[in-house]
């Protein structure tokens, strides 16, 4: 399991109950089979329990170009761009296979099912646009304008989720006429929006009607997105508090949207790279971390003293499943559903 502590030093320890911590990085256990994949810098996806790489097909074969992946529920994105590409070019993953859907910056599903949203600026300095069209390219809803700075990346019951000027909107989806504004929206179920307050305060609300005050599980950190789980039961909300080097402290709690009581993920929190920490979600209820986390007490740790780890958890045990990440953590990362 992992331990971690809060403090002017952050240290990971690799150690199993009570035994004596092995040396940092070598596996203590032989835990059972995660059934976890992973997207490795967008171009091979690879198995966290054997380490075997499946090479993705379909992509632009230009070096150059530089991929950028965002996952969706059962929808991958990929975002192909550099000097290989006139536009960026956004692609479905189906498999191990990349399909074209669409050019623009950006796709993400509509919360409905009926296709995907892209956005995009289909002229060099000119307006930015956002439409709705079905994964084989039918319009759905014509390209609206919208400005750069303000569009929508993901769906919601109750309107497209974008960010400006760091307030979240609630733009509709006909006319991108924005109907609600929160300090930030921090997760999105089927039925209420878990939002952040200008006083830290969190609530889990219907736009224009109910509010159900949500107490804050930890008094230190900054509210990040948070990951619903499928059947919309639990959120998990990551606290992030920076440290001196070039890593933050992270601490996750699970909130229960049923009876609004908060679960501390084991072991948190644990020092880890900003840029490679990843969370989801499986359909089967576990909690999935991955990324590279620090395992020195060092506060300027150097890459060699981080690991890459991927941990399982579920609702109700009491310490994390964890393995060893069969890939350079440093790679963009990306979990895929099970």
């Amino acid at each position: 399991m992992w331990a971690g502590r809060v403090g002017p030093v952050l240290v990971l320890l690799f150690a199993v109950g009570c035994a004596a911590a092995p040396q940092a990085g070598r596996a203590t256990e032989s835990p059972r089979p995660s059934g976890i994949r992973l997207l490795v810098g967008g171009t091979r996806i690879v198995d966290v329990d054997t380490g075997a790489a499946t090479p993705v097909t379909g992509l632009p074969a230009d070096r150059r170009v530089t991929l950028a992946a965002t996952v969706h529920g059962p929808h991958t994105v990929i975002a192909a761009s550099g000097p290989g590409v006139n536009q960026v070019r956004l692609y479905l993953l189906k498999g191990s296979k990349a399909v074209e859907l669409a050019s623009g910056w950006n796709a993400f599903p509509a919360a409905d099912g009926s296709g995907f949203w892209v956005t995009d600026q289909p002229e060099y300095g000119g307006p930015c646009t956002v439409r709705e069209q079905a994964e084989d390219g039918t319009i759905l809803r014509r390209p609206r304008w919208s400005p750069c700075g303000a569009l929508p990346y993901a769906d919601t019951p109750y309107g497209l989720h974008a960010r400006h000027r760091r307030e979240s909107l609630l733009l509709t989806h006909d006319g991108l006429r924005k109907t609600a504004r929160y300090p930030r929206i921090v997760a999105a179920t089927s039925r209420e929006l878990l939002v952040e307050r200008k006083d830290g305060r969190l609530a889990l609300v219907v736009p224009g009607g109910k509010e159900r005050p949500v107490g804050r599980p930890s008094g230190t950190g900054v509210v990040a997105e948070g990951e619903v789980s499928s059947d919309g039961t639990y959120v998990a909300v990551p606290f992030l508090t920076p440290t001196p080097g070039a890593h933050e402290s992270l601490d996750v709690w699970v909130l229960d949207t049923r009876s609004l009581a908060w679960t501390h993920v084991p072991s948190m929190p644990l020092p880890v790279d900003v840029k490679s920490r990843r969370m989801r979600w499986t359909p089967a209820g576990r909690l999935v971390l991955a990324g590279g986390f620090v395992t020195t007490a060092d506060d300027h740790p150097r890459e060699s003293d981080h690991k890459g780890v991927v941990a399982l958890w579920r609702p109700g045990e009491a310490s994390l499943t964890r393995y060893e990440m069969p890939a350079d953590w440093r790679e963009s990362l990306a979990i895929l559903r099970p």
